[in-house]
Formats: structure tokens, sequence, C-alpha cells
């Protein structure tokens, strides 16, 4: 059974687009498909903070206060921490990014402004992600969601990736804050994090995933240790999240093979 032929196969919708940095070859599925972005939203987001870092001076040690009506539920820390605190968008980038924490992301979201993230990921090149609004907010702020597709994340982490991604210099520390993501990784096998006899692992992954109750998103760079390095974006909606999950995983450990 071929690639695409599993995949039509397998309950829910996805989308793949995966591109080998070394020679070029590519793994593509329906990779402009637009699916609801979940948390992978937070990777623009991440690169219009940089973007400010980089062209407009932007000190990442400028302090944020959290107030009571900023804190929404759904993944991370601050929403069970004390109103009134300051936090550094330093700290507050990486929240978002390493535990994925939606109140971390919606201070950003309010501090940078919807349309300057959509006017970075136009200039970026990713056409089809949109940055619509909050996270977790009820009732919600607008009808549409916040969206993107898999050839758009990967896209990014391959501008990311090259250094290419606003600078060299931004790009890396992106990347660097992307190799901390501590969800787990479905773009390639799970060997990304083990470790044997207390050897290193043979996979180095900077990734960022999303999800919801009927979605499974993981986008990332994979650098593995025999020369292989790729990006990858691996997208899934219309079914519970529970069978996506599986699905994910084996795409991730077929694209070594189909992108040597």
């Amino acid at each position: 059974m071929n690639f695409a032929t599993w995949l039509d196969a397998a309950p829910g919708r996805y989308g793949v687009f995966a591109l080998n940095l070394v020679n070029g070859k590519s793994v593509s599925y329906h990779e402009k498909d637009i699916f609801p972005s979940a948390s992978t939203i937070k990777v623009p987001i991440m690169i219009e903070v940089f973007r400010r870092v980089e062209e407009d001076h932007l000190s990442l040690d400028s302090l944020l206060t959290l107030r009571a009506e900023d804190q929404v539920g759904g993944s991370g820390i601050l929403f069970d921490l004390t109103p009134g605190s300051a936090y550094s968008l330093r700290d507050l980038t990486t929240l978002m990014i390493t535990v994925s924490d939606n109140t971390a992301t919606n201070l950003l979201i309010d501090y940078l402004g919807v349309d300057a993230v959509n006017a970075t990921m136009r200039r970026l090149g990713a056409h089809d992600t949109v940055l619509e609004r909050r996270l977790q907010r009820v009732p919600v702020e607008r009808p549409t969601v916040n969206r993107t597709t898999p050839y758009d994340l990967a896209l990014m982490m391959e501008q990311l990736a090259k250094g290419e991604c606003i600078s060299l210099a931004v790009s890396e520390r992106m990347v660097s804050l992307l190799k901390q993501c501590q969800a787990p990784i479905s773009i390639t096998a799970l060997e990304a994090r083990s470790t044997f006899c207390g050897q290193p692992p043979t996979v180095t992954v900077a990734h960022k995933t999303g999800s919801l109750s009927d979605a499974n998103h993981d986008a990332g760079i994979v650098y593995s240790h025999d020369g292989l390095a790729y990006v990858a974006a691996i997208m899934s909606d219309g079914a519970p999240h529970d069978a996506l999950a599986p699905v994910l995983r084996r795409i991730g450990r077929a694209l070594p093979q189909l992108l040597r």
C-alpha cells in the first residue's frame, strides 16, 4: 500500500508536506489544504516577536502584566498563577512554545496585534496562514478560526532551518526554542528523545504541535546524526484526537525512508 492510499483509508483528513534539506526530495499529500491551526499558530506569533527584536530593536526584557481577565484554560501554567505579576516577552514566548501556554499566547497577541502577525506571514510567503483571534476565549471573538496549511508550516520551518526567517541570528534563536518543545513528537520516530545506556539520541527535533478534540498536528525540523535533515508538517482533523494520533506517528516513522 502506497503513502497516499493508506492515508485515504485512514480515519479523518490529512495533509502532509516534508522536504529533505540536503537533496531536495519531498513528500506531499494535500499539502495546501487548510486546517484549523490549533497551537501551531504559535509559530507565526513567535516569528513576529523575533522580527521585532531584529528589525524594531524590541527588547525581550520588556514586561507585560498578567491580569485575571487574561487567564484562559487549556495548556500552560499561567492560568494557575497569581494575577498582577509581570512577565518578560522572553518568558512569555518561551512558555508559548515549550509548554504551549495559551495565556502567554494571548498576552503576546494583544501586544503584537493580529494584523502584524498576518503581515509577517504574507512577507514570508505563508499566504494561507491567518491569525484571526486569541485562544480559548468564550464566547469566541470571531466566528472564523486560526488556520494554516502543511505547506505553510513546512515553509516556515525550512526558512528557520536555513537561517532565512528574518535573519540568521533570530532563526537560530527560534530553532533553539523549538527544540525545547515538550510535546510528543510525531514527525519522526519517538526515539528522537530517547537515550540508551547514556548515549545521546540519534535524532534532534525542533517542532511545535497543535491539537483539538478533533485535530492533531506536528510541524518542525528533524536533524538525524546520519546526515539526514528535513522539515515536515503533518496536519489532521475530522476524527477524534485519539484516532488521529497513531496515524500521525505512522506518517512520521515513514518520512525518513520516503525522503532518502
